[in-house]
């Protein structure tokens, strides 16, 4: 223990001298002592410089954890403010679309729930019904085009045949040949049938169809789908082809509902004629 408390105490007055006044036992101590306290002064500053880079390391990992989360709520609230956006540029076509039609009295509405089974029906459910004036067989439409029409009702919901189901028929025109026809749904999402469209008739792949106006449910001149596979057969009174519809029903998730159509030219009631 004396040897343990002398040693330092040696290498301490050897250090304390000055270089010129230091004795042979200095020299000494000093030459014996150097490796030892060159190996302490490296394991101490390895300890130090470890302890400091672990210090440093948890400063950093809270660091990361702090700007994750801050990644993360960044990324939540940018994705909100996305779908927002679009939502938004869907409800300014929709508007853009009614006020476009001043004959077309618009109810909008919001998508609340799908019912599209190959077997059964094609059906949407839409959060409108017989309190805000819903009424059966009503047209829906898109800023795209025709969706369906109303097949059944609820006060606050009602249910929308899509264009796509088989029990729906909607009388359409060519475009560019104001040719007639119909187009049926195929009960499924995706193209639809074209029937009732004479061989005379002047039908090209590509052509729109707009609603004609003829079955007592639709308007006039709303898009319906664009003509894809004609096929004109020998014989026969029809031709046949597939019809791409104007509107995916499957990404729909506003709509408006045609509660009411004013034939065009038709006055205001305080302004029509007195019988």
């Amino acid at each position: 223990m004396v040897v343990l408390a002398v040693v330092p105490l040696g290498v301490f007055l050897a250090h304390a001298r000055h270089p010129g006044d230091r004795t042979a036992m200095d020299r000494f101590v000093l030459t014996v002592t150097s490796p030892v306290e060159k190996s302490v002064d490296w394991v101490v500053t390895g300890v130090l410089g470890g302890w400091n880079r672990y210090v440093w390391l948890r400063g950093v990992e809270r660091q990361a954890r702090a700007l994750s989360r801050t990644v993360n709520e960044l990324r939540a609230e940018n994705g909100d403010l996305i779908q927002l956006r679009a939502e938004n540029e869907r409800l300014t076509k929709l508007l853009a679309f009614a006020r476009s039609r001043p004959e077309l009295r618009v109810v909008g509405a919001r998508v609340i729930g799908t019912r599209m089974d190959p077997k059964g029906l094609q059906l949407v459910t839409i959060d409108r019904g017989s309190d805000d004036g819903i009424r059966r067989m009503m047209p829906v439409v898109t800023p795209g085009g025709v969706l369906g029409r109303i097949h059944t009702l609820g006060s606050r919901s009602a249910d929308v045949l899509l264009l796509s189901d088989r029990n729906s028929s909607i009388a359409v025109r060519v475009e560019r040949s104001r040719a007639r026809a119909n187009v049926r749904g195929q009960g499924a999402p995706g193209p639809c049938r074209l029937e009732y469209a004479l061989r005379s008739d002047d039908l090209i792949e590509g052509d729109e169809l707009l609603t004609s106006g003829t079955d007592g449910v639709f308007p006039r001149g709303l898009p319906v789908g664009q003509v894809t596979g004609v096929k004109r057969g020998g014989h026969g009174l029809y031709q046949a082809a597939e019809v791409l519809p104007a509107v995916d029903v499957n990404r729909v998730e506003e709509v408006g509902v045609l509660v009411a159509i004013d034939p065009p030219g038709a006055l205001p009631a305080a302004q029509a004629p007195a019988p």
